[in-house]
């Protein structure tokens, strides 16, 4: 099939700076090659700011909004869209340029991103993502996003959480966001764990976009980013979940985020990543009968 990779290596308003590298270095290093031996057609497109000061909060919203254009752009074209970001808020320009009320959003993390500015205790923009998505803060500036509409919660699955702020988990439990943690998938199985929240999802909804953030595995198995940490999946398990959620629901976009090269010493995440991709974007599964 026809990809476009939309580029977006900014890292909290700063370019080409920490998990800002990563876009690019996945693509250098083996993504392109990867896809095109699988016969996809692939073509790069670089999406930046026109702020002229960098402000966090003004550059987050111009690349959402710019970003959600060319997603929007890009399907129409008949392509698909691979979103590689240095941070995960830009899931919310992704999926308000599919189809917000009617796409679900399968969000792999090690983190919530379920904060806003009344709850954060470290003050990171990027841990608001997944509460920006579905209406909870930055209502306002969301609202500008063309195709913006908040994404109910039941359609949402958020796997691989174990890293929560008290008052973050404290309203995630509140909601109607199914959480898939690592432990469930130890106890019960990759299937034992997914295929009951996939099955309920499937519903609701036929359409799917799927975020990554690479620290959703465990830090034993790759460190992708500053805020790895233990508990979490292996690069089996969650290559295993991707092909149960590719064979069920028809993909309309795969992102994956906050990959910084540095904290890759060994190059595990990177890896990981390509394999992640690779798996994501195979149109080979086709979804299941109801």
């Amino acid at each position: 099939m026809r990809i476009r990779i939309l580029q977006i290596p900014y890292d909290s308003g700063q370019r080409a700076a920490r998990m800002g590298r990563g876009p690019m270095y996945l693509t250098d290093n083996g993504l392109l090659e990867r896809l095109r031996a699988r016969g996809h057609d692939v073509d790069i497109e670089l999406i930046e700011t026109a702020e002229p000061f960098p402000s966090e909060i003004k550059v987050t919203f111009d690349l959402q909004r710019r970003l959600a254009d060319r997603v929007r752009a890009t399907i129409v074209s008949g392509a698909f869209p691979l979103v590689l970001s240095g941070n995960c808020n830009c899931a919310v320009g992704a999926i308000a340029g599919i189809d917000p009320l009617h796409t679900g959003l399968i969000w792999l993390d090690a983190h919530g991103e379920f904060n806003t500015p009344e709850t954060t205790i470290g003050g990171f923009l990027d841990g608001m993502g997944l509460a920006i998505a579905t209406g909870r803060c930055w209502r306002e500036m969301a609202s500008r996003l063309p195709g913006f509409r908040p994404v109910p919660d039941d359609h949402i699955i958020l796997i691989g959480g174990r890293d929560f702020d008290p008052l973050e988990i404290r309203e995630l439990q509140r909601t109607g966001i199914t959480l898939v943690p690592p432990l469930l998938a130890r106890e019960w199985g990759v299937p034992g764990a997914m295929v009951p929240a996939l099955a309920s999802l499937r519903d609701r909804v036929t359409d799917i976009y799927v975020h990554i953030d690479l620290d959703v595995l465990d830090r034993d198995e790759a460190t992708a980013n500053m805020w790895a940490t233990g508990g979490g999946l292996t690069v089996a398990e969650v290559d295993e979940m991707l092909h149960l959620v590719r064979e069920r629901f028809a993909v309309r976009g795969v992102g994956l985020g906050s990959y910084d090269p540095d904290a890759d010493r060994n190059h595990r995440a990177l890896r990981a990543a390509l394999r992640f991709i690779e798996t994501a974007c195979d149109p080979s599964s086709r979804p299941a009968a109801r």
